[in-house]
Parts: C-alpha cells; structure tokens; sequence
C-alpha cells in the first residue's frame, strides 16, 4: 500500500538520450537537487536510484519508520570489514535504500550543529562555507513549525518545503508534569553544570547543552523526508515533463568522457568511473581517468557506546511491547488525530558537553565567557548523551521492566577509515573499514564521556526517579572502560567525508576530492553534494546539514549554468 496514489516515474526505456543534469542517488541530497535544479522548466533532470520509491504508510510513521523499527525494506545493510579495537567485530553500514534514502529512515533528528562547525571550514580555506555563508540554506529549505512567523525569519525558516517541529511534552517518560524522566534528566545535567537550551539551533547559545530535540515531522504528525518535502508528487507531476525519476535503476559507471554534466548524491563507487587511486583502479582493471587517490579515504563516523539502566515500563518503548493491544489505540490516535505514541520518536532529548571543560567530578565548568562562545571552533562538543527510552532492560525482567539507555557518542573522532572497491563488479559491495578506535585519542574521550554518563545516571536517580543500572562497566579503571567499549560500541550511522572538500594533494590521500564549489578536482562536469563532502564530521547529527549543502550545490550550479 503505497502513501502516494500514484507517483511519475520513468523506466529506463523511456529517458532520453541527453539531459542538462544526471543525479546518481535519490536520497536526502539527492531529492532537494532534483526539485531545485528543475525549477527553471528550461532545465531537464534525470534522477536515478537505486532503490524503490517505498511510500508506504508505515514509512510516514514517526515511530515505526526508522530503522530499528522498520522491517528494514528501505536500508541498504553492508558489512565492514572486522575491526581491531573493537574485539575484531564487523558493523552494519546502513543506507537509505529508496526514492529519499537515509532521511526516510533516520531518528528524525533536525540539528544544524553550532556556526564553529562551518567557521572551522572557512578557516581552514573553504571559501564560502562560514556560518554565515550557509545559513541562508538551513533557512531557505525549511519550516520550523514551533516558530512565529513574524520573528523568526532570520534564524528559522517558515516557507521552506521540509517541515519540523519539537514537542512541549515528552512522549517517553511523562508521569506527571515536573516529575517527567525527562525532567529529571534535564535537573541532573543541570546539576553538573550543563545548562538547559530552548533551541539547539539558535546559534548563539552556549556551545555546550541539554535540549529537547527538533524532529522532521510535519503538522499531521507524519514523517517529513526529502522525499515528502522537495518531491512531492505534485510538484514531480507538474514538472514530469522536464524531470525523469528512475527509480530500481544502477549506475554501473559515469561516463566521463563526453562531459556530461553529473551529480553523485549518494554512496557509490565512485571508483568504477576511473576516479579514484590509479594504483587501487588498476588492481580490478578499471581505466584511469584521474587518479585521485583521497576518493573513499578519510571515513568517519560518530561511534557510540550505550549505558543501560532499568526505569519503570510505563517510560519507555517497552511498553507498547508488553501490551501490545494498546498499539491499536495508538495507531488510531495517529491516523486520526497525529497524536500518541506512535508520534514520539525514542529519542527526545539529547546533551552535548565539552570533555576539555570537565572538573575531577566531570562537571562541567567554564572559567571565561569564551569557553561558551558557539562561533569558535575550538568550542565543538566531543561527547553527545543521547536519552534513548529503551534498552535491553526493557526485556531482561520478562518485560516488566522499561530500559533506558544513555548512549555515549563521541562527535570529534581522529579515527579515520576507507571505502574501497571489492571488485569491478558495479554490484557487489564495496568494502568498508571505519577503523574503529585506531585513535588513541578516541578511546580516551569516550572513557571521559561515559564517566559523564555514569555521573548523569547517578544525579537522575538522586532526583528521586527510579533508574537502576542493568549494564555499565565494572568499574572506572581505564581497563574496564576500555573492555566496557570494545564489548558495546555501535555505530550511529554518521557516515562522512569520503569525498571531503579540501584541495587536492597530487599522489596523496592526505588531499580532498572536491573544490569548494563541490567540482570534483580535474574533472570536468562532475560534483559530490553529500555528506562524504564535509570536511571533517560534524559534532551533531548530519541530515540538516547535508540538505544545506545540497541546497547550496543547486545554487551553485544554476550560477555556473547562468554564466556559461
């Protein structure tokens, strides 16, 4: 049962031979390219992916869309390659894997990150990437249901096409007002001297806090992803005539040769096109059009480690899975109403500290004003608590129990990985290693951080909420920390910067892959708009920024486009 009626696609046997632009990927970047680039019906689009189109209702579902709770139809899952640190286990590597990709299965997290983020990049030389730069594209692309149109315009948009929204009240943990888990959480990072935000996107608040969260959820209470938000199937009606969408379709390869004008918007094997590591390319026997060995170099992603604690049943997820008749009750709320359960996704809180600011009781404190100064990029947060209403609690007491989880997630990893090729076969996985850990660096600050943790589940239970631990480490020692990470850590699907924006360092992985315009270095007509272009990872979670930057690529082009 498809959300959509109908929806304007094309096969592959009805495209045309020549189009301005070809997209290779239709997921969240991929989508806001597709509707901004064919907004001048001059202008002809093919986008192509992979993956179905997926519009079924359950993927509208705020709850029951994302991954971990979805039947999986709409990730694509490859395996890494084993890891060193961390007891030699391999990771599933997710993607989206339909028409809108990752943002139809994420958690539904709005963060843009702090202006040091992009500040950092402009410092470094990436010309026209400050705050400043790219705020206007956090603006333009969307609507803060929250926010009051008349004030609000020059933090928060209110006319763009992907809506979100926070909620006044906590779905998970609500047990009377001022008395929420929620609550207690909040008073506890307080007391540890983490200070509360109203808005985690206002971009002058301190550059360490505890907020509740902004979600892609549109007035109705349903899902908003870049499908949804930027190609409805209005608009892609209206346009059918200048904007073909192919989806269940491979690229095998870009052809470079003949200077089409391209997009990659998603993860593929860039390699398969001749761009690439020539000495890695001449091992599958693929010809070199540009050796560009930093292509799949520079992987990262925000590695996270969970602490887990039993709360009562009634705040947590568990609790639709001990009566599963109340499901019934809650899918009508939702249906009728966008209200209850299914509306709340399992995280709605998160904490963002600066490991560098704690005292010997990992309290957070800032001797100068500068220390909170959100504009300076020596001010990132390294460690994000993320508040998740479950955890293998939940079933450990024949679900009697609810399961909390504070999952410990370091934003700033040095730890850096690759993707490579496996093959020439364009449908065989590439290979992926994160290398883990392979920081030292990176094992010390998550020790940092879950002794923060430890300290937050103990100033909640103070509160007088009912929290118990169910799965922490042993004890402090570095030792037990360390065994406590290789044991539990987990990926948080983060993926980036593969494709980095950097100059490029001939014969060197230590370079980029794209200029500052997104232009792959050396090849004609070819751009990356997706997270693998970030820089660095950014210390929050990267959906808002990836539209960003696909919607200032589309601004680019039509600028170049305008000038030629």
């Amino acid at each position: 049962m498809s959300w959509f009626s109908s929806y304007p696609e094309r096969s592959v046997r009805d495209i045309r031979d020549e189009y301005d632009y070809i997209i290779v990927g239709g997921g969240t970047a991929g989508c806001v390219l597709a509707s901004r680039l064919t907004e001048d019906p001059s202008v002809s689009v093919l986008l192509v992916e992979r993956g179905s189109l997926k519009a079924g209702w359950l993927s509208r579902i705020p709850l029951l869309s994302s991954h971990f709770a979805s039947d999986g139809s709409s990730t694509h899952i490859v395996t890494s390659t084993p890891q060193e640190h961390v007891n030699g286990r391999s990771f599933p590597i997710a993607g989206g894997n339909s028409l809108g990709g990752a943002s139809k299965i994420n958690a539904m997290l709005y963060t843009r990150g702090l202006p040091g983020e992009y500040n950092a990049w402009s410092q470094a030389g990436r010309e026209g990437w400050s705050y400043g730069e790219i705020q206007p594209y956090f603006i333009k692309s969307e609507t803060d249901l929250d926010q009051d149109p008349q004030i609000s315009q020059s933090i928060h948009g209110v006319a763009g096409p992907w809506k979100n929204r926070s909620y006044s009240k906590a779905y998970w943990g609500h047990t009377a007002p001022l008395t929420s888990l929620l609550d207690r959480i909040i008073e506890a990072s307080k007391a540890l001297g983490v200070p509360y935000v109203d808005d985690l996107n206002f971009p002058l608040h301190p550059s360490h806090g505890c907020a509740k969260m902004h979600f892609n959820i549109d007035a109705s209470g349903r899902r908003s992803s870049a499908l949804t938000g930027f190609l409805p199937p209005d608009l892609v009606t209206q346009r059918q005539g200048h904007l073909h969408i192919c989806t269940n379709t491979m690229v095998l390869r870009i052809d470079i040769q003949h200077g089409e004008k391209g997009l990659k918007a998603g993860l593929t094997n860039d390699r398969l096109s001749g761009v690439g590591s020539a000495e890695h390319l001449k091992e599958h026997d693929i010809p070199v059009m540009k050796d560009l060995p930093s292509v799949g170099s520079h992987l990262q992603d925000h590695l996270g480690v969970a602490l887990q604690y039993r709360v009562p049943l009634h705040d947590s997820v568990a609790r639709l899975q001990a009566q599963p008749w109340s499901i019934i009750k809650e899918f009508f709320l939702w249906v009728f109403f966008g209200m209850g359960l299914l509306l709340g996704p399992v995280l709605e809180l998160s904490i963002f500290v600066q490991t560098r600011l704690f005292d010997s009781n990992f309290r957070t404190v800032t001797p100068t004003p500068t220390d909170e100064d959100s504009s300076l990029p020596m001010n990132l947060p390294d460690i994000e608590i993320m508040p998740i209403a479950w955890s293998d609690a939940a079933t450990a007491k024949a679900k009697r129990n609810g399961g909390l989880a504070f999952l410990v997630v370091i934003l700033r990893p040095q730890s850096t990985g690759t993707v490579r090729l496996a093959s020439s076969d364009p449908r065989a996985d590439p290979l992926v290693d994160p290398a883990y850990l392979s920081s030292t660096h990176d094992r010390a600050v998550l020790r940092q951080g879950l002794r923060f943790g430890l300290r937050l589940g103990e100033q909640t239970a103070a509160q007088g909420y009912p929290i118990t631990p169910h799965l922490i480490p042993p004890s402090e020692g570095d030792e037990d920390m360390d065994r406590f990470v290789r044991d539990e850590a987990q990926t948080t699907y983060h993926y980036s910067s593969t494709c980095r924006m950097a100059p490029e360092v001939e014969g060197s992985t230590m370079g980029g892959v794209v200029d500052d315009r997104l232009r792959v270095h050396g090849v004609q007509g070819l751009r990356v708009a997706d997270s693998s272009v970030f820089p660095h990872i950014l210390s929050t979670h990267l959906a808002a920024a990836t539209v960003a930057v696909a919607e200032k690529c589309a601004d680019m082009i039509k600028q170049d486009h305008s000038s030629d």
